[in-house]
């Protein structure tokens, strides 16, 4: 009977140890995408991924030109400004833990970029009170539930071809931080 007994709290301790693990693993890992794409991200500049890289990734599709940026929102909001090209161009927020938290695609721009502000809500609802009441206004803002994470941008490629005009748009595009107005 004793030995019965033992077996059933091996059995119970070790399925709990078991369950634990699972969920312990993604929060341990260091092989996924985000920490794949901020190990070479500097803080509030576009960094390119090479193409080369993103061939040799399992998480990423070479048919996309990548941009990557690491925010630090303890400062102020971040403002990133995309041109728009010939292909589809995106904007994605990711953080280390929760993953994609928000995406905007080319379709939301005006005036020829993707124009996102990206702010803690006490810096959303500060700039949102600056706003005049018959203010159009142009840029998407995003409230991050962190205060730090990636923005990715992602530019299409549709040919071989367009792979250099794909990361020249990247190049162009600006992730900047900038100071609430008191």
């Amino acid at each position: 009977m004793k030995v019965l007994f033992y077996a059933l709290v091996f059995l119970v301790v070790a399925g709990l140890a078991h369950i634990l693990s699972l969920f312990a693993v993604p929060k341990l890992a260091r092989g996924d995408a985000f920490h794949w794409l901020a190990q070479d991200a500097p803080i509030h500049a576009v960094a390119i991924v090479e193409p080369s890289r993103l061939r040799t990734s399992t998480h990423i599709d070479p048919n996309f030109a990548l941009g990557v940026c690491r925010y630090d929102l303890s400062g102020g909001p971040v403002r990133i400004r995309v041109p728009l090209s010939e292909s589809f161009t995106s904007v994605t927020f990711a953080e280390l833990g929760t993953g994609v938290f928000a995406s905007v695609s080319d379709r939301a721009a005006t005036g020829g970029s993707l124009d996102v502000v990206l702010a803690t809500p006490a810096q959303a609802a500060k700039i949102a009170s600056l706003d005049e009441e018959d203010q159009v206004v142009e840029e998407l803002r995003i409230r991050a539930p962190r205060l730090r994470g990636l923005a990715i941008l992602s530019v299409f490629i549709d040919r071989p071809s367009a792979r250099e005009r794909a990361n020249a748009t990247l190049t162009q595009a600006r992730c900047d931080q900038e100071s609430l107005p008191e």
